[in-house]
């Protein structure tokens, strides 16, 4: 009986430092490393589609494309102004009617997928936020750092590098002094996390936030993503090729995000009447810049 015993502890000592019992431990130790319960902190209530494309500090203009674009169908969101991290929250009736304005936010979060269980919410005046963190991403001279342009110029060389970006990915970046702040939204999982990986290792690069949306693929967003590229393909092919195009189409749940530029406001407007027209879409967000093409050099 002693020789059993001493057998099955043997084997459950062995299966302790196993490597499945090893990787079962670690994938406990992540998810409550993801969950984190913290204390109560100041936010800024934003429209999803305004806090992905980082519009630059919370200025007039910033609250009026979180106003409008929050009554045009994009969601609420909360952004953390500690480091300006963006949670989607489990319960948007609380902070909807704060669009455009602050409040103190209380739940239980998850940075990496950017969820809230939201529990509380307390609006505030801008003047009752803590000096801090907080109010730096109010200020608008921490987006004008001085001395800043060599280090943009080397973040955005890699993130032009990311090997499988397409027509349906989104990935931009803002500085905040030498910390930078990844936003916008990707197909795939691994460009988030490539994206960070290479911001990370620049020299110079303070903290990295990593704001990538990663959008969900089922089956009707997939149908409008090809609807929508063949739509405009024939209506707008100069700025399509093999693999790339001038114009991103960001699609999440039935939504269709327009970005990048056109040469003329009819090339905007058609673009926005051919994706309304498509089976499935529920609203078009055109966020297409008009840039006309510089004028020739006649000398």
């Amino acid at each position: 009986m002693k020789r059993i015993l001493s057998i099955l502890c043997g084997l459950l000592i062995l299966y302790s430092y196993s490597p499945s019992s090893l990787a079962i431990q670690d994938k406990d130790k992540d998810k409550d490393k993801e969950k984190e319960v913290t204390p109560s902190f100041p936010a800024y209530v934003d429209s999803d589609l305004c806090a992905r494309l980082m519009l630059g500090p919370i200025t007039t203009q910033r609250v009026e494309c979180s106003v409008k674009t929050y009554k045009d169908g994009s969601n609420p969101v909360l952004v953390r102004l500690d480091d300006n991290t963006i949670f989607s929250v489990n319960k948007e009736k609380m902070v909807k009617d704060y669009v455009g304005g602050f409040g103190e936010a209380s739940g239980d979060i998850k940075v990496k997928s950017g969820t809230m269980k939201l529990k509380g919410f307390t609006p505030i005046e801008r003047s009752q936020i803590p000096e801090g963190p907080a109010t730096k991403l109010l200020d608008v001279r921490t987006y004008q750092a001085k001395g800043s342009a060599q280090l943009h110029e080397k973040v955005r060389h890699e993130l032009a590098m990311i090997a499988y970006i397409t027509t349906f990915d989104f990935i931009s970046f803002t500085l905040v002094g030498n910390d930078v702040i990844l936003t916008g939204w990707t197909v795939r999982d691994t460009n988030r996390s490539d994206a960070e990986y290479r911001v990370k290792k620049i020299e110079g690069v303070g903290k990295v936030t990593n704001n990538i949306e990663i959008l969900p693929l089922g089956g009707i967003d997939m149908e409008i993503r090809a609807a929508a590229r063949s739509a405009l393909q024939r209506t707008h092919s100069t700025y399509f090729w093999s693999n790339g195009s001038d114009i991103k189409i960001v699609v999440k749940n039935g939504t269709i995000i327009l970005l990048g530029a056109v040469r003329t406001q009819q090339d905007f407007d058609t673009a926005t009447i051919q994706l309304n027209s498509l089976s499935g879409v529920f609203h078009v967000f055109n966020m297409l810049r008009v840039t006309p093409p510089a004028p020739k050099d006649k000398g």
